[in-house]
């Protein structure tokens, strides 16, 4: 029953992550139970029309998750789960990368800082926690607004089970995934080896003034390892989907080996040189001073990221592993039963 499995699959996105499983697994129950008492009367299979039926009158996905959801006083059970939904969001999207710019800025940036640094904390402690109260508060207005007026109750109640979002393969890297990933990591380090080249055309008619660090360029070729480990997962995945144990290990290879080169480079500093021994004029020197920051800005941002994706990869890596070997310890127990 495919259909029933989408709509299982969409009641499941809205659910709380810690109680996805139980909560599935009792709706699956009472919805197989349901459809099989008709089948019954009925002495023969449901066919499409019927089943879509059943699934209407269980209820749209979003209202029947809302259901499990802790009782809000403010935001009703409905639509709760897309209001947390939209939260994460804009959490994610805004509050996130404001507080990384924030944290760049007070760091590299001296003009950013004020004489005394407890006060420049507290001045971005307060604007964090502003932009955190209006932007929040404009949210849960909304949809207070939205749960007064009960404009969504049409919407959730005129749908088709037909138009849910199709199964996701269980156990599986997608193959669509794998090949568009390995296309990319192939454009990316093509574009890399093709620096020396035309890299010069990047900072446009100041190049000839400035060149690189020399100590740098022995991190040229390393700086292609994360790529070419990616793509080779990206290999393997196409032929061996089920091995979602190795995309994540090789993820967290990838954030490994790249976050040991960037902590090196970041040493490296400054990135820009003249281009020659003489002195620049003011116009090049303020140039050179304001490119090496943005380097040092770029750098600190990439390996913040960079920890933050290796943070979620070893977590994903250590799943993996658990489901492995719960499957290996199921496997070994099965013959034993079998034999009893």
């Amino acid at each position: 029953m495919e259909l029933l499995d989408r709509y299982l699959q969409a009641v499941r996105f809205w659910l709380p992550r810690k109680q996805q499983d139980d909560i599935i697994a009792e709706l699956g129950d009472d919805l197989r139970s349901q459809i099989e008492e008709r089948e019954s009367a009925l002495g023969r299979p449901l066919n499409e029309d019927e089943l879509v039926s059943v699934l209407k009158q269980a209820g749209h996905p979003l209202w029947v998750a809302g259901r499990y959801q802790k009782q809000q006083a403010l935001i009703g059970p409905v639509l709760f789960p897309l209001y947390s939904f939209v939260l994460k969001i804009v959490a994610l999207g805004y509050l996130v990368p404001w507080l990384v710019v924030w944290i760049v800025l007070t760091v590299f940036v001296p003009s950013h800082r004020a004489d005394n640094p407890f006060l420049t904390l507290a001045g971005g402690w307060g604007s964090l926690w502003t932009n955190i109260i209006v932007i929040f508060g404009s949210v849960t207005l909304a949809f207070a607004i939205l749960e007064r007026v009960q404009s969504a109750m049409s919407a959730l109640q005129q749908w088709d089970p037909r138009k849910l979002p199709r199964l996701r393969p269980k156990d599986q890297v997608s193959r669509v995934e794998s090949v568009f990933g390995l296309i990319f990591s192939i454009v990316y380090i093509a574009w890399w080896l093709s620096l020396p080249h035309y890299g010069a055309l990047i900072f446009g008619p100041i190049a000839g003034f400035f060149s690189l660090n020399p100590a740098l360029h022995a991190w040229y070729f390393p700086l292609l390892a994360p790529p070419s480990i990616v793509a080779v997962q990206q290999c393997v995945n196409i032929l061996r989907p089920q091995w979602t144990w190795f995309r994540a290990a090789a993820m967290l290879l990838s954030d490994a080996v790249a976050l040991f080169i960037f902590v090196f480079l970041a040493k490296f500093h400054p990135y820009l040189i003249p281009a020659w021994a003489g002195n620049l004029d003011a116009q090049h020197t303020q140039a050179l001073v304001k490119l090496n920051q943005v380097f040092s800005w770029s750098v600190l941002c990439v390996i913040i990221g960079i920890c933050i994706a290796a943070i979620a990869h070893a977590y994903q890596t250590i799943r993996e592993l658990r489901r492995m070997s719960k499957g290996s310890r199921n496997g070994a127990a099965m013959p034993a039963s079998q034999t009893l």
